[in-house]
């Protein structure tokens, strides 16, 4: 792959500069605004010159894929080129013989992987931009006039009332999980159900006001054929650079008070709280664990356990977990071993998600799944949630938290509406 170079001065942020763009088909923008260690880059992608659409094996295409686009020849920053993609929850199914009996309220690919002629990188540290172009057809793509285009307001109305499950429904399940609990089954398992109602209008205004009362660290917005994906997510996956892998989740969350005395008082109470801990600690072990299967023997460490991180909404509780990737193992091995993450899942993983999907009423598809941006020198992604996905005039979302044996229904039913809070006002304003 032959690549061009050229550093450009913007005025504008990632999201102002990727509006004139958002309806291009296959355009994708990944930013985010969270703490300095997760938030240095923004990137755009525009211009496709290969969309894969993965209906088999996304991890073993995407293996191919890195290989046969590669970086490893060049340095920062034409080595930050990269593909853009998605990987559903349901891609889980091919790793694993797992039932599916959840009905489909939408209908998506796998999984995407889209390579770019021209991607814009954001470097946040260094307060930088560039424009990486790759050679397609022995030429590059004129882009004279790209920085100067200038994008029309994008407006949306929702049509209809938000549909989600009841808190009876919900309860209900949760108490199915209590006892799967005290049976023995599973220690832990997430929940969620799914929300939708009907809009009119441009899906990147959602994203644009998404954005502004939240801009969470690893939020996106794909323009990818019928759908529109709005990410909101606070959380990543797994980042590699080079070797060094590292994983983030997230669990224990409290929302945020409404004013300063309040907000300490429930930042204290998340601390201190057993089941979050005990949450966070499980889901600990087993990222431990799916890391150790593509991981060098002793280089797994835990370096940071139950850092808090403030959102708009809420306080969450994340762990920060490094390892060391083996010589002959590829990013595609890296996420099939890990795939789906275990904060979204329960523990022990496969029966969690066989009661998944026992008491979910709906596929997940994309939600749960992972957004990321890749080439085979570096590779970033997130937990698909607080995510939105635009379908004709269709919009989805899910909601959910992790039940354990001391789980009280009505509050496990309340934390989801707190963590989709910034969803729900957006919608019906």
């Amino acid at each position: 792959m032959k690549l061009k170079l050229t550093e450009v001065k913007l005025s504008k942020t990632p999201e102002q500069f990727y509006a004139p763009f958002a309806k291009e088909p296959y355009s994708a923008l990944l930013t985010g605004n969270g703490m300095k260690d997760n938030s240095r880059y923004s990137f755009v992608g525009l211009n496709p010159f290969y969309i894969h659409i993965s209906q088999e094996d996304p991890f073993n295409d995407l293996n191919e894929l890195l290989e046969k686009y590669s970086v490893k020849n060049y340095e920062y920053p034409l080595n930050l080129w990269s593909c853009i993609g998605f990987v559903s929850y349901d891609s889980s199914h091919i790793i694993e013989n797992l039932p599916k009996t959840t009905k489909d309220s939408y209908c998506i690919p796998k999984a995407m992987i889209v390579f770019y002629k021209d991607f814009i990188v954001f470097d946040h540290h260094k307060n930088k931009q560039f424009l990486i172009q790759a050679l397609i057809n022995n030429d590059y793509t004129d882009l004279s006039n790209i920085f100067d285009i200038k994008s029309k307001p994008y407006q949306f109305f929702t049509t209809n009332k938000i549909s989600c499950s009841s808190k009876e429904d919900y309860c209900e399940r949760v108490e199915r999980i209590i006892d799967y609990i005290k049976g023995g089954d599973v220690y832990e398992v997430n929940l969620s159900h799914q929300c939708s109602t009907t809009f009119k209008g441009d899906p990147y205004a959602i994203f644009q006001k998404l954005y502004a009362l939240n801009p969470a660290p690893f939020s996106a917005y794909l323009s990818f054929g019928d759908y529109a994906i709005i990410s909101n997510s606070p959380e990543r996956f797994l980042y590699a650079n080079g070797r060094d892998i590292e994983t983030r989740p997230i669990k224990g969350t409290i929302s945020r008070g409404t004013n300063e005395e309040e907000d300490s008082k429930n930042k204290t109470n998340l601390l201190t709280s057993e089941k979050d801990s005990a949450e966070l600690a499980m889901i600990v072990d087993l990222l431990r664990n799916d890391l150790g299967k593509v991981s060098e023997i002793g280089s797994i460490i835990v370096k940071d356990h139950k850092r808090l991180e403030s959102f708009k909404n809420v306080w969450h509780l994340i762990s920060i977990i490094k390892s060391r990737l083996k010589k002959d193992i590829k990013y595609g091995d890296l996420l099939r071993a890990t795939f789906p993450g275990g904060s979204i899942t329960g523990c022990p993983k496969i029966r969690s998600m066989k009661i998944i999907d026992e008491l979910e009423k709906y596929t997940r598809h994309l939600y749960t799944g992972s957004i990321f941006v890749a080439n085979n020198t570096r590779f970033d992604s997130n937990i698909v949630i607080r995510t939105v996905v635009a379908h004709k005039n269709n919009l989805y979302f899910n909601v959910g938290g992790a039940v354990v044996y001391d789980s009280i229904p009505k509050k496990e039913y309340e934390e989801t509406l707190i963590k989709a809070k910034s969803i729900i006002k957006i919608l019906n304003p």
